[in-house]
């Protein structure tokens, strides 16, 4: 006589998971959504932008300039920023799995990592488009190709006579730019670590209980 063999012995978890909750996998493997991660990215860059705008306001309020001192100021410009950028990665990355319906913990890590990825690369386009557009409205505002030309040169023969001075310089800013640098650095992996993170919170979990028992028939 045949044996009837339950066909979740012969499935992994995960596996058993897709077959109990076919709406929920509708595919083997990982599946990311993309509405998701668009919709995190969304956020996440809005509320950069909203926190950086409070941030100027409050600074702007706040701050005298006759008596405090610039450095202060970009210190505390940087760190509003660093808060800023974790807590709109964060939240980008939660609204990329609640609105993906992830449920995988590894498809929320990748969501949360292209969340970090698509963010910072659309905040450096617009960092870069409003650079080159003020550079173009200020060489547009420049008069004549010979009075360019004359001022690149005199400005040629100026960085020549002061050239030891600028190697001076270029030598006492070298240990400030390197901690510029490795700030930087940690700064990108924080806030990747905040975004994945967010999307981690935001993963829907299954109900265990509704789960078909292994030594069931």
């Amino acid at each position: 006589m045949a044996t009837a063999v339950n066909p979740y012995h012969e499935r992994r978890t995960g596996e058993r998971r897709r077959v109990a909750y076919p709406g929920l996998f509708s595919a083997e493997g990982m599946r990311v959504s993309w509405g998701g991660i668009f919709g995190g990215v969304l956020v996440a860059v809005g509320l950069l932008l909203l926190l950086a705008a409070l941030g100027v306001a409050i600074g702007i309020s706040a701050v005298d300039p006759t008596q405090t001192e610039l450095a202060k100021v970009g210190t505390g410009a940087g760190i509003w920023a660093g808060i800023s950028l974790l807590v709109a990665l964060f939240i980008g990355g939660f609204v990329s799995t609640r609105i993906g319906a992830t449920h995988d913990a590894s498809t929320g890590f990748f969501a949360g990592f292209l969340v970090w990825v698509v963010s910072l690369l659309l905040v450096a386009y617009l960092a870069a488009s409003g650079v080159s557009s003020l550079a173009g409205g200020a060489f547009s505002l420049m008069g004549g190709a010979q009075q360019m030309a004359e001022q690149v040169q005199q400005q040629a023969q100026d960085i020549q006579q002061n050239m030891p001075q600028l190697q001076q310089k270029a030598q006492e800013v070298k240990p400030q730019a390197s901690r510029a640098a490795w700030a930087t650095f940690g700064a990108l992996i924080l806030s990747l670590a905040a975004a994945v993170l967010g999307a981690a919170a935001g993963r829907r979990r299954a109900p265990r209980s509704s789960y078909p028992s292994s030594s069931g028939t």
